[in-house]
């Protein structure tokens, strides 16, 4: 792998196989890089892939979900084959996981301060004194008021962007290199969202630590990530630098995301742009392009072939016929 990324995913390919049933792709081949110090982002609907490419890292996937081909070097040690128990080691301490819900990813009978605790007594040999002042001080670090009262609390007692400061908290006690955050400002208002994209960028340049950003808001990107991909579908389908996909968007979808962003600029005529349709199922995709159902350029060649990743130029990759011919 190269020396400035800290995980590639090459040929990624995560499906759900019942026994009596039609294997169906939820991440469909892959390939995506991780560098060094960096936010990447992953961008995408509900239903494109984007958590289950995070499950996939993580190695959390329950039968008949599994990975059945690809490569997850994360510092050439490659997750997808390694044991469980290795995987065990590394999962929490070395990579960790924001999970998208704070209130289901948390313990509801347990006090916030013990279930952070015990991400610190289950990979270091401390004494559970020890490990409480290291959680009081990433609960101080992270921005949580009285920490001690707060310790003692249980998440139902919390509001919603404290709960979600707790996740940070837990999934940062044990300064991981690489950390998953999987839409950690969703619910939350817009304030307590930038205090919360605020404070993982601190985190990130005092730790060195590499961020994949799970996300459906493009303002959440162009704050916090270097580059970008769009996923769709359980593919890839444009890759770039921000500023590049920001300013030259080649992909229709990703097009179509840009203009449904909301805008203010003065009096707002017509309704919001909406790209018509819906994911298609895993189980039910295009013979051709995924999205030539929705694509308002698609020709008969778009519905019969699929187009590859082309490179643009600067590191720019496009999955489309029609951005290969210019139009």
């Amino acid at each position: 792998m190269k020396e400035n990324n800290l995980l590639e995913i090459s040929g990624l390919r995560t499906v759900f196989a019942p026994k009596n049933g039609k294997e169906a792709a939820l991440v469909d081949g892959i390939d995506l890089n991780i560098p060094k110090g960096s936010t990447v982002g992953l961008v995408g609907e509900s239903g494109c892939g984007k958590s289950m490419t995070a499950s996939s890292i993580m190695r959390l996937l329950n039968p008949p979900v599994s990975i059945a081909e690809g490569q997850i070097l994360f510092q050439g040690i490659d997750l997808a084959k390694i044991p469980e128990k290795e995987m065990r080691s590394i999962r929490g301490q070395r990579i960790s996981m924001i999970f998208q819900e704070p209130m289901t990813a948390l313990n509801p009978s347990i006090t916030v301060g013990k279930q952070v605790r015990e991400a610190i007594l289950l990979h270091e040999r401390v004494s559970k004194r020890d490990a409480k002042e290291r959680v009081l001080k990433i609960f101080h670090d992270v921005g949580i008021p009285e920490p001690e009262l707060r310790y003692k609390s249980y998440p139902h007692q919390l509001p919603g962007g404290l709960r979600q400061r707790i996740c940070i908290a837990m999934a940062m006690v044990l300064e991981p290199e690489f950390l998953i955050a999987d839409e950690p400002t969703t619910a939350l208002d817009v304030t307590v969202e930038a205090q919360i994209l605020a404070l993982m960028k601190e985190l990130q340049s005092s730790h060195n630590m590499s961020i994949l950003m799970i996300t459906h808001n493009l303002g959440v990107v162009a704050d916090i990530c270097d580059e970008v991909n769009v996923m769709y579908a359980g593919q890839i389908v444009e890759h770039a630098d921000k500023k590049e996909l920001f300013h030259h968007a080649a992909h229709p979808y990703t097009k179509g995301l840009m203009k449904a962003i909301p805008r203010v600029r003065g009096d707002v005529e017509g309704d919001l742009f909406t790209i018509q349709g819906t994911v298609p199922t895993a189980g039910n995709m295009p013979a051709g392009c995924r999205f030539c159902e929705r694509c308002p350029y698609a020709t008969d060649r778009c519905r019969r072939e699929i187009p590859p990743l082309t490179d643009l130029g600067n590191g720019h990759q496009v999955r489309c016929f029609q951005r290969e011919v210019g139009t």
